[in-house]
């Protein structure tokens, strides 16, 4: 793995991982939410913030294996690397606007369940 570029989340998938099979090569994807938690002093409560949402793609084998193990809403850990792929959008008058999207390639997915 990278040492400059790496991410760890821990959140929730939220759905199922899709399985794709392309060019003979098997690769897996899902979306996780992450959340963060803060205590509001003027009513001593905690409050939540709105959940951010990551994709996640799996390309090695024993992660994809690992991955029949989990469900929409699982808590887990992702250890891995970013990548960005550019994708065109219809912009004003039907111009192409360029943009980039983010993913998480994942080399290490473990269950971390709340403590």
């Amino acid at each position: 793995m990278s040492k400059n570029n790496n991410v760890t989340l821990i959140g929730n998938l939220g759905g199922n991982p899709t399985f794709v099979e392309k060019d003979d090569k098997l690769f897996a994807a899902f979306s996780m939410a992450t959340a963060d938690s803060f205590l509001d002093v003027q009513s001593n409560t905690w409050q939540t913030r709105s959940p951010v949402w990551h994709n996640v793609l799996v390309f090695k084998p024993d992660l994809l294996n690992l991955l029949h193990e989990f469900n929409k809403g699982a808590r887990v850990e992702v250890r891995g690397t970013l990548s960005y792929r550019p994708f065109e959008v219809a912009g004003k008058q039907k111009t192409p606007v360029k943009k980039m999207e983010a993913s998480i390639i994942a080399h290490v997915i473990e269950a971390r369940p709340l403590s």
